[in-house]
Order: C-alpha cells, then structure tokens, then sequence
C-alpha cells in the first residue's frame, strides 16, 4: 500500500478549495453558500485528517491479514459503496474503526465521540455499537429485534468482516470523502 497520508496531505495543500461554491444571482444567498460552503469544507477536511490518523496503525493480524487500520476501513467503504448509496451506511463503514488512532480496545466508544456533533446520528451511534453483534450478538438481537437499526449493524459487520484483503487497490481518503460528502446530509446542522 502507497504512503496515503503523504500524499492527501499533499493534495490537501497543494488543491485549495476542491469543493467549489455554487454561483447564484442572489448576493445573500452567495454570502450563505459561501459560509456553509467553507464550513463544510473544514469538516471535510478534518475528516481526511482523522482517516489520514489511521494510516500506520497496524490491527491484530489474526482477525485482520491487512493489518493497516486505513487500508481496512477503505476497503469497507468500498464495499458498502457498491452496495449501496445510503450516505449514513457510507460513512459508517468509512469511520468505524476511527477511534483505533487513539485506543484499539475502545475504539468503537471513542470513534463515536469523535464524530458526535460533526456527524448526523445515526453515524455516531452506528461507530460505537459496531461490534455489538460480535460481542454480544443474542442480547444485541432481541434488543434491536425488527428494527432499522439492527439492519443497520448486520450490514455494516458483513462489510467489516469482507473488508480483509491483503493485496488490493483501494481509494485515497480524499476520494473516500468527496464520494461521502457529495450529499450534505450527513453533517451536523449547527456547527
């Protein structure tokens, strides 16, 4: 795997806004768009610095034969990204392991604090009960029984467990975000 983080950084500076602000004839509204614009492009950009905080972070290679935290959380984005265009699914899959830059044995808890406020729930909620269905799959069940949430947690473990390959291609994170915030849905209203 290429040095990711080398070059995103290098992308990051050397691109200035990548996400342009869309024209219109009224100045109010430009003023507006151009406010939330540059605000949502520092929450992109910070969440290319949380992915790019993954890069070097090596996972047991019992349970993970790809060892790179980065590499495995790409190759799930990637996974969920052919499967389906739910940007709330998305960047579950892109952000569950984000919390393993800081611990690896709490990382779904703190992965969840790092993006409450900055993303919309159920994002957060999703990062920190990820591996409720690994850990504790009856009680996890029976309290999420017929309910969005729990379709939600079985999608996102099929993904983490297939996202596993030692040797294949993935996307930057810059391309992982662009792909992610094309729908602004996803970030906290209120900054």
């Amino acid at each position: 795997m290429r040095n990711h983080k080398q070059s995103c950084l290098d992308s990051i500076k050397n691109s200035g806004n990548q996400y342009p602000i869309k024209k219109s004839n009224n100045s109010s509204i430009n003023t507006c768009n151009s406010n939330t614009t540059a605000f949502n492009q520092a929450k992109k950009d910070y969440l290319v610095y949380l992915l790019l905080d993954l890069d070097g972070v090596n996972q047991d290679p019992y349970y993970h034969p790809e060892i790179d935290t980065l590499y495995h959380s790409l190759q799930v984005f990637q996974l969920a990204n052919q499967q389906t265009d739910d940007h709330i699914m998305l960047a579950a899959a892109l952000f569950h392991d984000i919390g393993k830059a800081i611990d690896m044995h709490e990382h779904a808890t703190i992965g969840a604090e790092m993006l409450r406020g900055l993303l919309v729930e159920p994002i957060p909620w999703l990062v920190k009960h990820h591996l409720d269905l690994l850990i504790h799959p009856k009680q996890t069940r029976k309290r999420l029984r017929n309910t969005l949430r729990l379709k939600q947690l079985e999608q996102l473990r099929r993904w983490d467990i297939q996202g596993r390959e030692t040797d294949i291609d993935v996307i930057t994170p810059i391309q992982a975000i662009q792909i992610l915030t094309q729908a602004d849905e996803i970030f906290q209203l209120n900054p």
